[in-house]
């Protein structure tokens, strides 16, 4: 990732978004709605969808809106995952969103537009899509996760990618946006590989 700049998406002009301070907005994190039967929300426990991934009893769904799904029960609990997109960036583990009466989720987010480096593994610009690494390794070294991956943006733009950062957190978001302007990489050392950011 080089030439790491900003993205105000006009998304961030709607009244969805306050904006808190340079480059950071709030908002409220929304629901997956795969009908109006059924209502998601990310699985925001990393040690549970950790273990979720790893069990063996996920189920195709059934039914009109479920058929496009895989299914688990984990402690009486039911976890959703769109095939189309197992063993992608977008492999996201979903469950029931709670009872409406539940205090609505504020986030942090900001989005970044950049140059990939196809050298570094990274894809290539004319690619439609953000490859896994290095955005794997920021996600782990700044606490934070994907929000909005800017499908139009990335088919459109031919040499740059566009990808969108969330936390409950606002320091996180502070502290990912250190990149902004920085050239940020993986480096191979020995067995291990390393988030570079300089």
């Amino acid at each position: 990732m080089k030439n790491i700049r900003f993205y105000e998406a006009d998304k961030y002009k709607d009244q969805d978004y306050i904006k808190v301070e340079d480059m950071i907005y709030k908002t409220i994190e929304q629901k997956v709605e795969v009908s109006g039967n059924y209502a998601f929300t990310q699985c925001e426990d990393d040690i549970l969808v950790s273990k979720l991934l790893k069990l063996d009893e996920w189920e195709r769904g059934s039914g009109e809106f479920l058929e496009e799904f895989m299914i688990v029960k984990y402690q009486g609990r039911m976890y959703y995952r769109e095939i189309k997109n197992i063993g992608t960036d977008e492999d996201i583990v979903f469950e029931d969103e709670d009872d409406d009466s539940e205090e609505p989720n504020y986030i942090y987010v900001t989005s970044i537009v950049y140059e990939p480096e196809p050298e570094f593994g990274e894809n290539e610009p004319s690619d439609g899509f953000v490859s896994q690494y290095p955005l794997e390794d920021i996600l782990d070294e700044f606490y934070i996760y994907c929000y909005d991956s800017y499908d139009k943006e990335n088919a459109l733009d031919k040499e740059n990618s566009y990808i969108e950062f969330a936390s409950d957190n606002i320091e996180d978001i502070r502290k990912v946006l250190t990149m902004i302007g920085k050239h940020v990489y993986n480096k191979e050392d020995g067995e291990y590989v390393n988030l570079i950011i300089e």
